[in-house]
């Protein structure tokens, strides 16, 4: 049977007889559940204990959806009358599957019911990450919840995809700063997946049981270290002070080792922590916020990319010292936000920049293979074209010429006009080869007044019909530039490759003889090469 055969019989058994899609059915039926969680009831002294009262007149009978997000330690209990829920943000199978972002439950008391709905959870062990507690009609609820854990999942593989995106144009291009960019930005990955709880989803897939908190103070106490010296490059201060980005990459040196430090530290010294890098964030956003100003101001770049990359946490700022409560609402979601927006930002600064070194780069390259003074390309490109063309028609037969040109009595022109009429006389014969060969012809000055032409594909008849024209251009050359008794005739050998050509030598050995036997043979005409005796077949 053909390839198309079967492939068409499969086709047919997948669609069935009727030629309607048969359905793939997959997984086997449930033996065990894990969607509920056993409450322990651990009534410790040090636990919140949170009591939603009824309306006046009792509960109406309806349900009401609760939810208590930012519980960043410990389990949640949500209990009324013998309805109990507990689930902890540390183990995605332990919550509500209707509630995502927090640990939440639907309940439905019975109407004219007083008893109040009882929340216990551990202290937030962050000062200035206050728990949410959202009550209220379920679906409204929800609606709100998908579109937190939405926020949530977009931002957290924008910033996985930075990542990937900085690892493949390492491997490309070997740029370490993009290695650099990968580990900073694996590190926020991490950190985001800590603050939202993602990291739990669809279960713990971080082996930091029991110290969450302690890894999400200790990553952030890096990140700004490794932040801080981001923008520190990313900003004039790096070309104007180099003084500042060495102590800064000091500074982030320490602040890494005290992130490290960390799960070793009692609970009073990690909320410092946690409130001293926090604050301490908003005010190095604030310092570069002034940085990049003045950049702008003063029309240096950087300035805008800079500004654009500190606005939202400035913003984040603002909200905590004036409105610490609507901040607290979408705090995670804000950080988050901010976090894969200065992450995008960085990651196209560095782009751009590593694609100006790299026209830099290039531009250093061409500059070399340039001859100053003419525009053309150097005796070191020439060569270096020559073996890939002599390659190229070595393998697919094409004939390949060379044609060295000398300037008569360039001396003589220099003696009587002086050097710099002999400099415009180059620059004008080299504008002159230009025109009168073929855009891919390549044409090359090889030293002095010596120019070579590579000529792929043509024979040395086509070439010498381009050297005439050329002798045609140049026979006005007194009148362009206004130099009465100026003449300017040139001497040209034209040699062709020959199938025992391993080298560049040979070829150009006999193009430099022919030049040189029309020199003899009284200058001003065009010799081949293999005119020549010593090189005739």
């Amino acid at each position: 049977m053909s390839i198309a055969g079967a492939l068409l019989a499969c086709v047919l058994s997948a669609c069935g007889q009727a030629g309607v899609p048969v359905p793939v059915v997959t997984g086997t039926p449930a033996l065990v559940s894990d969607d509920q969680h056993e409450c322990r009831h651990a009534h410790r002294p040090d636990r919140q204990r949170l009591q939603l009262p009824a309306p006046q007149g009792g509960w109406s009978g309806h349900p009401q959806a609760v939810v208590v997000l930012n519980a960043l330690a410990g389990e949640v209990d949500i209990r009324h009358g013998q309805r109990d829920r507990c689930g902890t943000l540390a183990d995605a199978r332990t919550l509500d599957s209707r509630f995502r972002a927090g640990v939440g439950t639907v309940l439905v008391p019975e109407r004219g019911d007083t008893a109040p709905i009882r929340i216990e959870y551990d202290a937030n062990p962050l000062p200035l990450w206050r728990p949410i507690v959202q009550l209220g009609e379920p679906t409204p609820v929800q609606r709100a919840d998908i579109g937190r854990f939405a926020i949530r999942v977009g931002s957290l593989a924008v910033v996985l995809t930075l990542m990937m995106s900085a690892l493949l144009s390492f491997v490309a291009t070997r740029e370490r700063a993009f290695l650099t960019y990968a580990a900073t930005v694996g590190v926020l990955a991490i950190w985001l997946a800590l603050l939202s709880g993602m990291w739990a989803w669809p279960r713990p897939w971080l082996p930091i049981a029991g110290f969450a908190v302690e890894a999400m103070v200790g990553l952030a106490v890096m990140l700004v270290g490794a932040t801080t010296l981001a923008l520190v490059r990313q900003s004039w201060l790096r070309r104007r002070t180099p003084q500042v980005e060495r102590a800064v990459r000091w500074g982030a040196s320490a602040l890494v080792i005290a992130g490290l430090s960390a799960p070793l530290l009692p609970p009073i010294a990690l909320a410092a922590m946690s409130v001293a890098t926090e604050l301490g964030f908003y005010l190095l956003a604030l310092g570069f916020a002034g940085v990049a100003v003045t950049a702008i101001v003063q029309r240096r770049e950087g300035g805008a990319s800079l500004l654009a990359g500190v606005l939202p946490f400035l913003a984040v700022g603002a909200l905590e010292a004036l409105a610490p409560n609507a901040l607290a609402l979408w705090k995670v979601e804000a950080f988050m936000l901010s976090g894969g927006w200065l992450a995008l930002t960085c990651s196209m600064v560095l782009t751009l920049r590593l694609g100006l070194l790299r026209r830099q780069r290039d531009e250093m390259t061409r500059l070399a293979q340039t001859d100053p003074l003419t525009g053309l390309s150097n005796r070191r490109a020439a060569l270096e074209h020559l073996e890939h063309c002599m390659a190229a028609a070595h393998a697919s037969g094409a004939p390949l010429t060379v044609a060295f040109l000398d300037l008569d009595h360039f001396k003589r022109i220099n003696d009587l006009h002086g050097h710099e009429c002999g400099d415009r006389v180059l620059r004008h014969v080299a504008h002159a080869l230009r025109g009168a060969f073929r855009s891919a012809d390549h044409v090359a000055r090889m030293g002095g007044e010596e120019f070579l032409v590579i000529l792929p594909g043509a024979d040395p008849e086509h070439a010498r019909l381009r050297v005439d024209a050329l002798r045609a251009v140049l026979s006005n050359t007194g009148v362009l530039l206004d130099k009465p008794g100026l003449t300017v005739t040139l001497s040209t050998g034209i040699g062709a490759l020959r199938a025992d050509d391993a080298g560049v030598d040979g070829l150009l050995q006999r193009a430099d003889a022919a030049m040189y036997a029309a020199k003899r043979a009284g200058r001003d005409r065009t010799a081949f090469a293999d005119a020549l005796p010593e090189f005739a077949d």
